[in-house]
């Protein structure tokens, strides 16, 4: 019998076989809905968490450098630029706050003396205290950890070099002594190490060392990098570099040198003096359009999705923030 003849005498085969590709058409369409609903669920959940983590709300308190009311002066403010106080007011340049370790201390320099040297106050503005003197310039302070010491860069014969002194004993140490220009300390979350910013042969670079100045390597030579911030918890450090558009971004890198990466990636703009939230999810650090002439503003960076946000708005030069 003919395969012709079988399906016109016997037409359920026919439909049985249509059934059948149909039913395995009908399957096919909703295993495929399913992984379309599961794709789509799995990228509305990772669009949520992008979403949480843009969400400006970052804790703490930064405090800056900003001339708004004629001079430089030091201000502190909450992370979404409000609650601006005023913590030095006088004729004077004061600048360049840094928090201590608690949070219960800002050291800054100061050249209300005559010559700038290196100043330590409550976090409320409150007793004022020089702790260095002389005739050299003193300046960029950095409490370490503990809070009994304090690195800085001063201006000797020798040039800029970076010394630590005892705060109970007042004994001055040379970490630096060198040929080359060496400043802009700032120690690790232990204690045990000081990243600095070192002009060799090559232009400037961000170095390490010992806490006693010993064991000294670079840690990224390329592109005038400088002013190297810990985080925290000592597992990286922030810095600016010229590497990409030679005017100067935020990068991120290990303190063994592995991991480098580009936080801000803006072409016009530069940007300069990181510093780490406490959580070591934001960076705050100082932006402008023109880095002589520009309108230093303040700006706070997510480590993790690299959205950013300006939180000041005001003509006046806001710079040098510290987070705390």
């Amino acid at each position: 019998m003919k395969k012709k003849e079988i399906l016109t005498k016997k037409p359920w085969i026919l439909i049985s076989f249509l059934f059948l590709v149909c039913f395995s058409l009908f399957l096919w369409y909703l295993n495929d809905q399913k992984k379309n609903v599961a794709a789509n669920d799995k990228n509305d959940k990772t669009d949520k968490a992008i979403q949480k983590e843009m969400v400006f709300e970052p804790e703490g308190r930064i405090t800056f450098q900003s001339d708004r009311d004629g001079d430089a002066d030091i201000y502190i403010m909450d992370p979404q630029g409000k609650g601006i106080i005023k913590l030095t007011d006088n004729n004077a340049f004061d600048g360049y706050p840094k928090w201590s370790r608690d949070g219960k201390k800002i050291s800054f320099e100061s050249n209300r003396s005559g010559s700038f040297q290196i100043y330590i106050m409550d976090s409320n503005g409150k007793n004022q205290k020089k702790v260095t003197d002389g005739r050299f310039n003193n300046r960029y302070p950095n409490l370490s950890p503990d809070g009994k010491k304090v690195a800085y860069q001063s201006r000797r014969k020798n040039g800029e070099q970076i010394y630590v002194m005892d705060l109970e004993t007042k004994k001055e140490s040379a970490l630096t002594n060198s040929w080359y220009k060496s400043g802009l300390p700032n120690w690790s979350s232990d204690g045990k190490k000081v990243a600095f910013t070192a002009n060799k042969l090559f232009g400037w670079g961000v170095y390490i060392m010992d806490r006693d100045g010993s064991n000294i390597r670079a840690l990224d030579t390329k592109g005038g990098s400088c002013r190297p911030h810990w985080s925290k918890d000592g597992k990286r450090i922030a810095y600016v570099s010229q590497e990409a558009d030679k005017k100067g971004d935020i990068w991120l890198i290990n303190p063994d040198g592995s991991e480098k990466k580009r936080l801000t990636t803006d072409s016009v703009n530069y940007d300069y003096y990181p510093s780490w939230s406490r959580d070591g999810k934001w960076i705050v650090y100082a932006n402008t359009s023109h880095k002589k002439k520009g309108n230093w503003e303040i700006r706070i960076i997510n480590v993790i999705n690299g959205q950013s946000k300006q939180i000041t708005h005001h003509p006046a030069q806001d710079k040098f923030p510290d987070w705390y």
